[in-house]
Parts: C-alpha cells; structure tokens; sequence
C-alpha cells in the first residue's frame, strides 16, 4: 500500500459541555470554521423511532403506511426459550439480531422474557420445569398454570434462564434495550386478565417483586434496561437502579371508557408515585430509554375511538415531553389523517445529532497534531444509550482513507442541547503532502459509521464531508 493509504488510528480527546461560539474563518490565524446545513425531516438511526415489532404481526407495512425504525422489538417465552432443562433455544433471540442486522441501516434490539399470556393460551413455562413440583395454581379448566413469585424454586430457576441468555447476549453492542419482564401476564407487572388469579400487588410485596429486577440486573448488568410504568413501588425500585421506564395503553385517552384513561387518570399518577418514592425520578430517562406500547392500533384511534388530530397531536406531544425514545406501533398501517403529526415527532424522538460548527487549522505539517474542534447539538429528546464514537477521518484525491482518529468522547452524555468538542488528531511524518478532505463520522467499535446525522455532506459510505485541510 501506498504511504496515501496508510491508515494510522489516533485516540484520545476532551469533551466540554458549555457553549462555543465559533469566529468566521480567519486568515490571520489560519484557522477555518465550518457551519454544515442542517437537513431536515425524520432520521433512521439505532435504537429509536417506531419499532419493528415481530410479535404474531409479520412485517410492518411498507413506508407509505408505515415508518422506517431503527428498532426491533421482540418477546419471548419461556417454554420457547428453554424447552428441555438447561437447553437454551438461543437461535430464537438470535433470530431477532439476524431481522435487525439486515435492515438498512442496522437496527438494534429491545427484548422481553415472559412466563405468563392469558387464561385461555395455555402454559408458558415448560412443562418440565411445572413438573418439578413448583407451587402455583391452575387456572379452573386446567389449561394454564399461573407460577407462584414467591416459590424459591421457581426464583431459582428463572434465575438461571436469565442468567443464560446474559452470559450470551449482556453488552451485545446492538442490544437497546432489555424490558423487565418475567412478572405477571405478558411480562407487564399485573395478572389482570386472570379473574380466578390474586392479584400481584395483594398477593406479594414490593421486595417480593424486586427480586425479579434484580434478577435482570444481574444477567444483564452492562445492558440498557427498562421497567413497565405499572410496576407499582418496583417502577422507581427499577429506575433507582438505573433503568428507564415504558408505558403501555399510550394514546388512550377514553379506550375503556368516557370518563377514565391512561393519559389522563393513570400516568400522570404512577409516574408522580415514582418521583415521590425517589428523588431522580424524572431523571431516569438521561441514563436508561423510554418506550412507550400504543393502546390497540392507530387504524383504530381513528375508526374506532374517533380521536381529533388534536388528541392525536396531546398524544405525541406527551412522548416527547418524557423524552420517549421508542414507540411500539405494532407493526401496523398509519392513518394518513394523522401521519404529519407522527413524522414531525420522529424528528425529535430519541437524539437527533447534527454538526453545528467545525473549526480546524487551513494547514498542517506532516507529523504534526491537527487540532479539531467541533459544536454539536442534540435536536432529540433524549441521548442515545449505546456506545458510539466521535471520529474523524483525512482522505486523499483519489478517495483513500489516510488517516482516522476515534476519540474518547462518550457522546452517551450528550443530552439534549449544546456540546463542544476538542481532538487532537496526530499524522505521521511520512503522510503524503496534499490537499485531503476532512470527514467526521459516529462510528461503532469497528470504526463503522452508524448514525445518520442532521447535517449535510452524507457520502455513500457513511461519513460526512465537511471541510478540507491542506498537509504540507
């Protein structure tokens, strides 16, 4: 390889978090300064969005009814997931990797566990594993066992299963999101739907419950977490740990009946009970996502419920106000009637990240550091949760990576707003002298670009153009 194509990996860097106000290019000092445009209009990016949901839904409808994401959202069972004792079907949640590994751009994945659908379904826990003697209760025509919480055994158990498929999947870099789970009917903390069932929070206390969240803490102690808003005292329990929260039934505002809802006689409530029983509360969503599940299908809110584009509007407007980050439409159609108001809230659900200034020397000796630095915004409500790099990379005339630097900025703490950041990226003697594009790029581990950008000068493999720089 030529010395133009060398590649030399230059790491480290300092990240402030106050304002920088950038001067217009100076000749005096040789510095150039580089305002990029913003773009407009919704970004796919890792983690956020509307999720795929592969749940008994087949695949999404196509874009004219349906968003682009870059979230897969998958649940499991645990009779599927462990048929025959300590036999992990791990091809299942591979199977949810492969879905989002193929989409364009990459997904990541939210997962659930659960040992519990409804009266009617039938068991969800292995047959083996009731077999051992577990205590629990059938339901009265014999067909579904609904497990005791409080069984040491089945705890034990659990345990286990969780603990398999952390020791496989725990720190996955495309891995959002893991749902607590494992309580109740679906996974979501209540036995509702279970009439001859005690209900959870008569039958266990909150430390009873809190076992379970800390059983996914333990099996998954570098993934992203979520707990569901009716966990009851276990929400801010969760969330005091480090995780976020999701919501389901969003968008209800009279599904059940006229005069009560979840958007306005629910959630406001739970989440002013989790704020009350810990101070961070309201904090949560800058360390962990939130995602919220729709109440039946949007088809519906329209056909159905009948709601106004101003319930519609309330509706979204709400998800951005709690910084949500996903939203499970369930993989089905968009009304028309209401697709504006769902594409303008994409542009601001999750992080949005764009380049507002870059700032760099107009030359540079060979051999010498080139000293970057760059102001970000987060248009988003919320950060991205996974670990991703700022880097930057030189490119000569005839398209040849020169040289890249990945920084050590955790762009994780890039709340919504403004950030400043500052690279010294160091060039060998022996690089070519030459005028070389200068591109700056979010890359993964691999040095693969991974989020799009609000910001022009996109090329065909990812990284955007921004400026150029003059190596003597």
């Amino acid at each position: 390889m030529g010395l133009k194509r060398r590649l030399t990996l230059a790491i480290g860097s300092v990240c402030l978090i106050s304002p920088l106000v950038l001067a217009a290019p100076d000749a005096s000092d040789g510095t150039v300064t580089v305002h990029p445009a913003a773009v407009s209009g919704v970004l796919v990016n890792p983690g956020i969005g509307v999720a795929s949901f592969h749940d008994g839904y087949g695949e999404p409808p196509g874009p004219s009814e349906y968003p682009d994401t870059g979230i897969e959202y998958q649940r499991f069972y645990w009779r599927d997931l462990e048929p025959r004792e300590g036999q992990y079907n791990f091809a299942l949640v591979d199977s949810a990797f492969t879905v989002a590994a193929r989409h364009q751009p990459a997904m990541n994945v939210g997962l659930r566990f659960m040992v519990l659908d409804d009266p009617a379904s039938g068991s969800q826990i292995p047959d083996w594993l009731i077999n051992k003697g577990i205590k629990g209760n059938w339901t009265p025509d014999g067909k579904t066992f609904v497990p005791d919480l409080d069984d040491p055994q089945f705890q034990a158990y659990a345990g286990k299963l969780l603990a398999a498929f952390g020791k496989r999947y725990d720190g996955n870099p495309n891995l959002a999101y893991l749902d607590i789970g494992m309580v109740g009917s679906w996974g979501e903390w209540h036995n509702s739907n279970f009439p001859s069932i005690t209900p959870l929070d008569k039958r266990y206390t909150t430390e009873q419950l809190n076992r379970y969240v800390d059983m996914h803490f333990s099996a998954f102690p570098h993934t992203p977490k979520i707990m569901l808003i009716s966990g009851g005292q276990s929400l801010a329990y969760a969330a005091q740990r480090g995780a976020g929260w999701r919501a389901d039934c969003w968008g209800d505002w009279h599904n059940f009946t006229p005069t009560w809802s979840h958007m306005r006689d629910d959630y406001p409530q739970r989440l002013q009970a989790a704020q009350q029983a810990w101070s961070g509360f309201d904090s949560a969503w800058k360390k962990a996502p939130v995602s919220l599940e729709i109440c039946g299908y949007m088809a519906e809110w329209q056909s159905v419920q009948h709601y106004t584009r101003e319930q519609v509007q309330a509706s979204f407007d709400w998800a951005l106000s709690q910084h949500a980050s996903t939203l499970n439409l369930k993989s089905r159609p968009v009304p028309a009637a209401y697709r504006d108001i769902l594409d303008h809230a994409l542009e601001k659900i999750g992080y949005r990240f764009r380049v507002v200034a870059l700032s760099h020397p107009a030359s540079q000796h060979a051999g010498q550091n080139i000293q970057l630095t760059s102001v970000w915004r987060n248009d988003g409500v919320a950060p991205v949760y996974l670990r991703y790099w700022l880097a930057y990379r030189l490119v000569d005339a005839q398209g040849h990576t020169a040289l890249m630097g990945k920084t050590l900025d955790d762009i994780r703490q890039w709340l919504p707003g403004e950030h400043r950041a500052a690279f010294s990226l160091a060039t060998p003697g022996n690089l070519a002298a030459g005028q070389y594009h200068l591109d700056v790029a979010l890359v993964d581990a691999q040095g693969q670009p991974r989020i799009n950008l609000a910001s022009a000068g996109k090329q065909a493999d990812g990284w955007y153009r921004l400026s150029s720089i003059t190596v003597n």
